[in-house]
């Protein structure tokens, strides 16, 4: 009996428990903190990485930004952290942050989710496994290397396609059906 009210205690909401698996984890870790435009402000230290500031509860020197649905609406639900592993909060709109917030933002998810728009295509030849895309983007000319074509080229959408290189870097290619003919003609082999 006298385990049983412990075991209670224990598992009671909010308390840290056990898993079944035997990790340890808080109820209060499953929950989104959903963070307030007007108590948001985010600025640059003087080395330029990004701060925020949570009026009147914290301030955190560092901070980090991912996209919570990337590729289904990249413009809304910000999570900002702290390193690759603590979540602080979520931005529901960004838009609702004051300017300088707002561009700190934009010009940090451009650096993470650096993926150019493919508009034309000059070029695809395969060498020994390797595909080598010559290409026109939203950033200029690029010339890049995919190797496994099915493990890094997919398709999300029903004509949108994510090209990833063999560096990592990823290309977007949003509608492949509004590719010019000579463009389309070099990649349907690949659809």
């Amino acid at each position: 009996m006298h385990r049983e009210k412990q075991h209670e205690q224990k598992a009671s909401p909010g308390r840290e428990t056990k898993s079944e698996f035997g990790l340890d984890f808080d109820d209060d870790d499953f929950v989104p903190k959903y963070l307030n435009p007007e108590r948001v402000r985010l600025y640059r230290s003087p080395m330029g990485s990004p701060r925020l500031e949570i009026r009147n509860e914290v301030c955190y020197l560092r901070v980090t930004f991912r996209r919570i649905l990337p590729l289904s609406d990249p413009d809304n639900y910000i999570s900002l952290g702290v390193g690759d592993d603590v979540e602080i909060g979520i931005v529901v709109d960004p838009s609702k942050l004051n300017l300088e917030s707002r561009q700190i933002v934009l010009e940090e998810l451009d650096k993470r989710y650096f993926t150019p728009a493919i508009t034309r295509i000059h070029r695809v030849k395969e060498r020994f496994g390797v595909h080598e895309w010559d290409v026109d983007t939203s950033r200029g000319r690029a010339n890049f290397s995919v190797q496994g074509l099915h493990q890094n080229i997919k398709q999300v959408a029903p004509a949108r396609i994510l090209v990833t290189d063999v560096r990592g870097n990823r290309y977007d290619l949003p509608d492949y059906r509004k590719l010019d003919p000579n463009s389309f003609a070099q990649i349907q082999r690949y659809l």
